[in-house]
């Protein structure tokens, strides 16, 4: 029996190959989990941190991811304040490696979290991060095909869906970058292999960006997502001055992704009022010394990264990337 569907198995992947359009197919994995994760336990477990309301769930909780930093210093001082307040239970990731290792690993701690956030909950889980921490996210529900039903939408903030010439411009010229920065470059390898293949169907994406963007660029075309609502803060004020690392920060920011939040599939541009022009940062940011602190470490811990991390190509793609 084993043999017989072995060679059943066989016949049906030559069929596939051959099939008009398999080379656009989604790939087939062994597992319907899709790969394994490589990551030891412990090191999934002592990633995440979630608010203690989330067994108790009536709002789908929010997963932040952050990207070359940790949780605490892209999010503590802001929508780790914010939505908790609003009623909305949290979780955040923060990687061993402060988001400056190769993405595909990365991956797996989102799916990690996932699974393990939608079964506390009995909930599907909101996917949020900023910079290349919803690539991770992305990647996480492209190639672990039990994710997306998990998953009710996905909200971004300044992503580079299609790469930042910063990146490639800086690492072409020295040679040497993280294995992220590689993977955030414009024409990667990585996001290359995210473009071929659609968006996972399921859930409500939101790609919110800034056209000042200092780090991401060129916008809008570095962070819009084919598929998603794509909305600049400056589609609802216009010249607002907000930045790369200000839109964590930014009240209309916010306030689209509350609108995602609020509403049955991605944020609706029209939906925001423009009254919010007149305003600043959003509610119950916490400015304290701890974070002042926190923010300062992080900037005196960029340098040592770019020593200590880098590497002279890009990681190459998993196996059933490819």
């Amino acid at each position: 029996m084993r043999i017989r569907t072995l060679i059943l198995a066989v016949a049906v992947a030559v069929i596939c190959s051959s099939a008009p359009g398999a080379a656009s197919a989604q790939p087939v994995y062994a597992d319907p989990a899709g790969p394994p994760l490589t990551v030891a336990q412990a090191d999934l477990d002592k990633a995440l941190t979630c608010t203690t309301d989330l067994h108790d769930a009536t709002h789908d909780p929010v997963l932040l991811t952050p990207a070359f930093a940790t949780d605490q210093q892209s999010f503590g001082w802001n929508y780790l304040q914010s939505l908790p307040a609003a009623g909305i239970p949290v979780c955040s990731l923060s990687l061993p490696d402060e988001g400056y290792g190769d993405l595909q690993v990365g991956a797996q701690y989102v799916v990690h979290a996932v699974r393990t956030m939608s079964a506390d909950s009995g909930r599907q889980v909101v996917l949020m991060g900023h910079q290349h921490g919803p690539l991770d996210e992305l990647w996480a529900l492209t190639f672990w095909p039990d994710l997306p039903a998990l998953v009710s939408d996905f909200i971004s903030l300044a992503t580079p869906y299609n790469g930042t010439d910063s990146a490639r411009s800086g690492c072409d010229d020295s040679q040497e970058c993280p294995p992220a920065n590689w993977q955030i470059a414009t024409g990667s390898k990585f996001l290359t292999a995210l473009a071929a293949r659609p968006l996972p169907a399921g859930p409500s994406y939101t790609s919110i960006f800034t056209r000042f963007d200092e780090l991401i660029y060129p916008q809008p075309h570095a962070s819009t997502l084919a598929g998603a609502a794509n909305i600049a803060v400056q589609d609802i004020c216009p010249l607002r001055p907000v930045e790369h690392f200000g839109i964590l920060g930014d009240n209309v920011a916010y306030n689209i992704v509350l609108d995602a939040l609020d509403h049955n599939g991605p944020a609706v541009r029209q939906r925001i009022s423009k009254n919010l022009c007149f305003t600043t940062t959003m509610p119950h940011l916490r400015y304290t010394l701890e974070s002042s602190i926190t923010g300062f470490a992080y900037g005196l811990g960029v340098p040592q990264h770019f020593e200590d991390d880098s590497v002279a190509t890009e990681p190459e793609l998993a196996s059933y990337a490819r």
